[in-house]
């Protein structure tokens, strides 16, 4: 999965971007009360870190919300 269709998904489920005051290649989205951080630097991310990025929001988005 590319970062790109995790980001479109959070988006879909209300999430919104976190204003940080750097700038670098990751995006931090909340949902409700849960944060997560996007890696922008990767084409494909990881199955690890999309596992890592789904337990952050599962209590916000439920569980396997991703999938």
């Amino acid at each position: 999965m590319t970062s790109r269709e995790v980001l479109r998904t959070i988006r879909q489920r209300g999430g919104e971007p976190v204003k940080l005051h750097q700038v670098g290649s990751h995006a931090k989205y909340a949902v409700g009360g849960c944060q997560t951080i996007i890696p922008l630097h990767v084409r494909d991310i990881p199955a690890g870190t999309l596992r890592a990025i789904e337990r952050d929001l599962e209590l916000c988005l439920g569980r396997r919300w991703l999938r």
